[in-house]
């Protein structure tokens, strides 16, 4: 099914190529070896063997036929016959002949005709006897030449002729160099006795290997859409992606049109491949789907035994079918459709008399009493189902009920599909102001701010623009007031201007000592400081705390701390103890808000202090908390950010690549994918990937232009795109952007020490001395506000030293100031810089020790262009970075970073993925890229050699 114009690009699936490349080994060495691949339909298997069949190139002769679909019997042999065809189009019929003689080539020949007149057939088992001979001796010749890899694809399509084959070859062919790779759909053996044995005898075969295909991660379906769409996929799209492809492949493909666009509707021939099984189900199980459709994502048993009017027993008998055909899987206290688009086809191929009649059925069912399942929420339950039978009046009162409910428990994204349904209802109603005791303009109100909070800011400032055109300003001033700051806090989301216009008439129209006046005075205050204003902010942070006493609320004192605290940090970064002293509060407070906000303040400012370690220790349960409150797509990105940021900086790369990745998955606003995309680009830098430092900087531009960030924004653009111009060798281009620095500076009036030390670096590489000196006199006139900062002026003025002879004591310096930071990457950087005028200096043994402990530093966090730029260095210098015992890199073949040593050692005491995963506090699938990298590195081809390895090397303690 062509759906479009680019190749998927291969994704996931390390740990299965890995293993499949090990038994290839095994069969280069003599030993025959066999795979059973097995997926779910469209789960990749066929990518997969493509993938690897590449990678064998040159290696091995592959040979591929698979079993064909029929509705009453398989072809026989038809796997074999394909494999024959494809080797007499590579090597020719003659060359084929000269293999096997003149009486294995007639046996052959009842498979394909090309080889000519067959042989006399008096009796069926002789004849396959002697095909099955035939065979061998054509597989055994073919593997004297070079490895031959055998692929059999869909068997559990195979005839019964096919499958005895195998099981021939299994055993009769284990000393020969063949890799047989058979791939089939699990989810058959269920209904097969044929392809169940047939999968037990081959997997029981000596050299047998099982590996089923899980289904792939956010990730890696992140990789196949990029692959497909020829630039990195936004967070929404890779989200809405992975939602309804389930991480089935195929599916990921379907949803992409020829021009690279998501799809809106399916392609006819995706329904009717996800149709399929279920138009040959039996009628009534057919049926009974059609309720189960509308039912939600997981429908529970008893509700549908009541709404299908059916005994346990005669309700079990329909369904068996459809979980025997992989429709449906039993799920906890119910049922759920395997895929999410088979649930969609199904529910789209109801007609609209069906959807209402089954709707109401289940409204009905419903109306009786709660269903006993922790999966159904009684009342938007309701809602939905009235809403879909038509019913007005009963869809409004539920879908308020469960409106409110959803607001109570924090789940926003709720609240607001239920005051939809609210309004929706409300002109088919004649008294539904009445029947729920608010006006509509009220509903609106509350609609917006549901949607404000679950970052559905575009339904939110819809929702915000009716209520505005109902309100009367002259009469309910104090409403018009809120409706502006929702729209103020979105706009501050969305990037729109206009934020500040509506907070200062949102003021005007609130000027009584309220708490509409203090939420506008936080909000405000936040603003101004999110753009740099700081004086602006403390007055309105202290009109806050005046107004916070006459009120005597707890949560405005702790606001108004929180936005003291930031001003002041402007200023004198040292005063981080009233930020944790604010924190401590807010949390004894019990206020998810100002809990989240009092964090968020904390985790920058650790940051831009360089308190690392702390960031790392509480910026985990902060986010957590953001989670706990509904927040997270609000604000998960902004207090991501410092946290990724912090792991960056002390050299957990991976981690930090983690945390970047959960922070997109939350599908932020366009405030919160600044930080995405920024922390994207800084993971670039640090890998040293200037091609994924551009695509993060073309992201970053495809955002709105807003004023909120716009200064920061620049800041860092400017700064990337110097990095990767600098790294792609372009000099011109450099020259050119190193010139505008110091434009920009007097543009935005704004500092940022990362961007001066970038450029810099840079003008001092390329040999552009005046300008590096220029943009040095202006860091010489800047303010340090903490030791960060001060790091970053020695930088400079060791960055400056370059040009006429680098100074070693400002290298060492700087490098013992990066190390008191946590800074591994910095540190690595000053130290070769270090090493080399200490080379200069005819000091070779001190410049040694500053190159191994760089290099030592920089191949432990995986920045693999400065561990070249340090092994240059040294060649040049004819150091060898290896001797010496002074703490050099470990001899070959390890080369593992820290965070590999501490998945080898628990590797090496028999852990397995998940319990290295919690012991380290990654992920499985973290834990499962770490050790794929240690096989790689350490060169063995499988988990025991590894442990193997490292206890006979002394890495790991002796058992």
């Amino acid at each position: 099914m062509a759906t479009s114009l680019k190749r998927s690009l291969f994704s996931g699936r390390a740990a299965e190529l890995d293993a499949m490349e090990t038994a290839f080994r095994d069969v280069s060495g003599g030993r025959q070896r066999s795979i059973l691949l097995g997926a779910e339909a469209g789960g990749g298997k066929s990518r997969l063997v493509e993938e690897f069949a590449d990678r064998l190139s040159g290696r091995a002769l592959v040979l591929k036929g698979g079993c064909v679909e029929q509705r009453e019997s398989a072809l026989p042999y038809a796997p074999v016959t394909a494999v024959l065809h494809e080797l007499v189009q590579l090597r020719g019929g003659t060359a084929v002949r000269s293999l096997v003689g003149a009486a294995s080539v007639r046996e052959l020949a009842w498979l394909l005709p090309e080889f000519g007149e067959t042989s006399e057939r008096y009796d069926a088992a002789i004849a396959r006897a002697r095909l099955f001979e035939a065979l061998r001796k054509l597989f055994e010749e073919l593997a004297r030449e070079m490895p031959l890899v055998l692929v059999v694809e869909d068997i559990h399509w195979a005839d019964q002729a096919t499958s005895d084959l195998l099981r021939f070859l299994t055993t009769r062919l284990a000393k020969i160099r063949l890799m047989l790779i058979v791939t089939y759909r699990p989810e058959k053996t269920s209904g097969s006795n044929a392809l169940r044995t047939t999968v037990a005898d081959l997997s029981l075969s000596e050299g047998a290997e099982v590996l089923n295909l899980p289904r792939l991660t956010r990730a890696e379906v992140a990789a196949q859409l990029e692959g497909l769409l020829g630039r990195p996929p936004t967070p929404a799209v890779i989200n809405k992606v992975h939602a309804r492809c389930c991480g089935i492949p195929l599916f990921t493909e379907a949803l992409i049109d020829a021009s690279g666009n998501l799809r809106t509707d399916f392609p006819g021939s995706l329904i009717d491949y996800l149709l399929k099984a279920v138009r040959d189900l039996p009628a009534l199980t057919a049926e009974l789907l059609k309720l189960v459709a509308l039912g939600g994502p997981h429908i529970a048993h008893a509700l549908l035994r009541s709404v299908a009017n059916k005994s346990d027993r005669a309700l079990a008998e329909l369904l068996r079918p459809a979980i025997s055909a992989g429709i449906l899987v039993p799920d906890g206290d119910g049922y759920a459709f395997r895929h999410a688009l088979i649930h969609e086809a199904v529910r789209g191929d109801l007609i609209a008399g069906e959807r209402m009649a089954i709707h109401r059925a289940y409204a009905e069912v419903l109306e009786r009493g709660p269903v006993p399942s922790y999966r159904v929420w009684h009342s938007v339950a309701l809602a939905r189902h009235w809403h879909g039978a038509d019913e007005a009046e009963h869809c409004l009162r539920w879908a308020w009920q469960s409106a409110a409910e959803a607001a109570a428990t924090f789940a926003y994204a709720d609240q607001m599909e239920m005051l939809k349904l609210v309004l929706a209802a409300w002109p088919e109603v004649d008294n539904a102001a009445e029947l729920i005791g608010v006006e509509h303009c009220r509903v609106l109100e509350l609609a917006a701010d549901a949607a404000c909070w679950a970052a559905e800011a575009e339904q939110g400032l819809a929702f915000v623009e009716r209520a505005l055109a109902e309100v009367d300003a002259e009469r309910d001033g104090t409403q018009l007031a809120a409706l502006l700051l929702q729209r103020a806090v979105m706009r501050q989301h969305t990037l729109i201007p206009g934020e500040i216009a509506d907070l200062e008439r949102a003021l005007d129209h609130a000027p009584d000592p309220t708490r509409l006046r203090a939420d506008g005075l936080g909000q405000f205050s936040r603003s101004l400081i999110l753009r740099g204003e700081f004086d602006r902010a403390r007055l309105l942070g202290d009109e806050l705390k005046d107004l916070s006493e006459r009120l005597d609320d707890e949560e405005y004192r702790i606001e108004a701390l929180i936005v003291a605290a930031s001003v002041d940090m402007a200023s004198d970064s040292s005063r981080i103890d009233a930020h944790w002293s604010v924190a401590k509060r807010a949390e004894q407070a019990s206020i998810g808000r100002i809990e989240v906000l009092a964090g968020a303040a904390l985790l920058q400012a650790l940051l831009e202090t360089g308190n690392y370690a702390e960031v790392i220790e509480v910026g985990p349960a902060i986010f957590a908390r953001t989670v706990e409150f509904g927040q997270a797509r609000y604000i998960g990105a902004i207090v991501g950010s410092p946290l990724c940021r912090a792991l960056l900086a002390v050299g957990r790369v991976s981690d930090a690549l983690e945390t970047c990745e959960r922070m997109a998955a939350l599908d932020p606003l366009p405030l919160g994918l600044v930080h995405v995309f920024e922390c994207q680009a800084e993971i670039a830098l640090v890998i040293g990937d200037s091609d994924r430092i551009s695509a993060a900087a073309r992201s970053l531009r495809a955002l709105p232009p807003g004023p909120q960030v716009a200064s920061r924004v620049a800041a860092n653009l400017l700064r990337f795109d110097i990095e990767s111009g600098a790294l792609a060798g372009d000099t011109d281009q450099s020259a050119i952007l190193i010139g505008s620095v110091s434009t920009h500076f007097e543009k935005h009036k704004s500092v940022s020490w990362p961007l001066l030390a970038s450029a810099i670096r840079v003008a001092v590489d390329t040999n552009q001395k005046d300008a590096a000196r220029q943009l040095a006199d202006l860091a010489a006139r800047l303010p340090c506000r903490n030791r960060a900062e001060e790091a970053e002026r020695l930088g400079i003025s060791a960055e400056i030293s370059r040009i006429a002879g680098s100074d070693l004591d400002l290298w060492e310096a700087l490098a013992q100031n990066w190390a008191d930071l946590g800074q591994p990457f910095r540190q690595a950087y000053a130290l070769m810089q270090a090493g080399g005028a200490a080379v200069n200096a005819g000091k070779r043994a001190r410049g040694a020790g500053h190159f191994r402990r760089g290099a030592d530093l920089a191949h432990s966090i995986g920045a693999r262009l400065l561990c070249d730029q340090i092994e240059t260095l040294a060649a040049k210098a004819r150091i060898d970075l290896r001797g010496g015992t002074d703490g050099g890199m470990p001899k070959p073949p390890l080369g593992l970073t820290d965070r590999e040593f501490e998945v080898l050692r628990l590797v090496a005491a028999g852990q397995s993925n998940r319990e290295i995963a919690d012991n380290l506090f990654i992920s499985s699938k973290t834990a499962s890229v770490h050790v794929s990298n240690i096989l790689s590195k350490l060169s063995v081809p499988s988990r025991g050699a590894a442990a193997a390895m490292a206890h006979r090397l002394r890495m790991v303690d002796p058992v």
